[in-house]
């Protein structure tokens, strides 16, 4: 993979749970041992082993504090995190996440955090993959019920569906914005 993928996740909190991540301090890479095991699914340059300074914390308060730096940084091309009360559902979209596996572990790291306080039932997931380069291969794909996340190897149908609509939309959003 050369380009940047996009990044799509879907949450679902109730109010309390949404205000409780956000507030909450950003989960810690070294709090997933399954790192590795991603890291050797994918190719790619190096010795492909993950360090102990890609485990190291980030650099931030509040899981909001994160999120905001996403959306002040105009490469990313982050529209506002949309979170529908009514539905109980957190969404957000980066439309150039990353092409480097490094940064994608950074950038998954506060969005697994998301299981500790989602739905346990729920059907969330986290997904990275080629959107804008109109191919579909998949970087990263996690899934958060029963308060944990793990990565799974196939993509299911409907939340391909749900990411390419969603990206989509933050797409038309972002170009109508001038960004």
């Amino acid at each position: 993979m050369s380009e940047p993928a996009s990044l799509y996740a879907r949450f679902t909190l109730s109010h309390e749970q949404y205000e409780a991540f956000m507030n909450s301090t950003p989960a810690r890479p070294a709090s997933f041992d399954d790192w590795q095991a991603w890291f050797d699914r994918r190719s790619m340059a190096g010795d492909g082993r993950v360090g102990a300074d890609m485990l190291a914390e980030l650099d931030a308060t509040t899981v909001a504090d994160v999120i905001k730096a996403w959306r002040e940084d105009p490469w990313t091309g982050t529209p506002p995190v949309e979170y529908d009360e009514l539905r109980r559902t957190l969404r957000i979209a980066m439309l150039q996440a990353s092409e480097n596996y490094i940064e994608m572990l950074r950038l998954l790291t506060p969005l697994r955090g998301a299981a500790a306080f989602n739905e346990a039932s729920a059907d969330d997931f986290v997904l990275i993959f080629d959107y804008l380069w109109g191919d579909s291969e998949i970087s990263a794909y996690l899934l958060l019920d029963q308060g944990r996340s793990r990565f799974a190897d196939a993509c299911a149908p409907q939340h391909m569906h749900e990411a390419r609509g969603y990206l989509e939309e933050a797409l038309d959003y972002m170009q109508s914005r001038g960004g």
